[in-house]
């Protein structure tokens, strides 16, 4: 059986060895966890059998229930289990572990306490694509931190990002559901929605997760065009991030995976500079550098 303890857990538990400040403690809890992995990993029966990704979405389950609870985390992803044949229960099953990955990696920030919080009551797929913008925003050379939910117009954004030279830079995030049927209506709505909750005054980023069905020729210059017409009266939106997940079949690991593909729009309001950023975004994430943020054993 594994179980992988929270960091709050495991703190607790090592008072005391009376570690000089949080981030000691964040290094020697991940090292533990990571060799912990990396023995499981090792283990002769594992190798042989090629069980790696088996053992690590036992250890991603294990944390989750952790973190939320073996109630929480079952009437979350009720079907990830029943694989009698293959259906739905895929994209639970992945969706559960990269949650899991997002926990433990966003442990150590201050905001950690109210992202659990939100997701906790929040719908899952939502919580998963807001996570990950939030570990994308932390390959940059910058700032990051999570907005508390308001109800105020204007103020009701998601995240802060702080970049050099540039400032703070409000950031919203909407994830459309993969049953959301196409629609220049469904578009312009979700947009109107995002400006609505960005500040005055300033310029923003929008993160948008689109249905891999909406993927179709000439659908890219079609949705453009919905985005000019729908941030042509404002000035709160400089840059429209879009993420298409597409699907494809792992052959080496034998499973199905889902590869993620970025599609940037600038408004006429984006000063140089902070399209100059998103580009420097964009870049990390074709590369896939990640030089600062901590990475899940699992």
């Amino acid at each position: 059986m594994v179980e992988i303890p929270t960091f709050a857990a495991w703190m607790e538990a090592n008072q005391a060895q009376e570690f000089p400040n949080e981030a000691t403690a964040w290094a020697v809890y991940n090292d533990r966890v990571y060799r912990g992995m990396q023995a499981l990993f090792a283990h002769p029966e594992v190798a042989e059998n090629r069980q790696e990704a088996a053992v690590a979405e036992i250890a991603a389950v294990a944390f989750l229930e952790s973190a939320f609870g073996a109630a929480w985390v079952k009437e979350k992803f009720p079907l990830a289990d029943r694989r009698e044949e293959l259906g739905p229960w895929v994209q639970q099953a992945r969706q559960r572990q990269e949650l899991a990955r997002r926990v433990f990696e966003f442990q150590s920030e201050r905001w950690f306490d109210e992202f659990l919080s939100y997701t906790k009551t929040n719908d899952v797929a939502s919580a998963i694509f807001e996570a990950d913008v939030l570990q994308t925003l932390m390959r940059m050379p910058a700032g990051i931190a999570r907005v508390t939910e308001s109800g105020v117009k204007g103020q009701d954004f998601d995240i802060l990002l702080n970049l050099a030279y540039i400032g703070d830079v409000p950031v919203e995030v909407k994830y459309k559901q993969d049953d959301t049927p196409f629609s220049e209506a469904t578009v312009r709505n979700t947009v109107k929605g995002a400006v609505k909750q960005l500040p005055r005054g300033q310029v923003g980023w929008l993160f948008i997760h689109v249905p891999t069905a909406w993927v179709r020729p000439g659908r890219s210059d079609e949705y453009h065009e919905v985005l000019y017409e729908a941030l042509r009266q404002t000035s709160r939106v400089g840059v429209v991030f879009t993420a298409v997940d597409k699907p494809f079949h792992d052959q080496e690991a034998g499973e199905i995976r889902h590869r993620r593909s970025w599609d940037l729009y600038k408004d006429d309001g984006a000063s140089q500079e902070l399209w100059e950023a998103a580009l420097l975004l964009r870049d990390l994430l074709v590369k896939r550098w990640d030089f600062f943020p901590p990475r899940a054993p699992f």
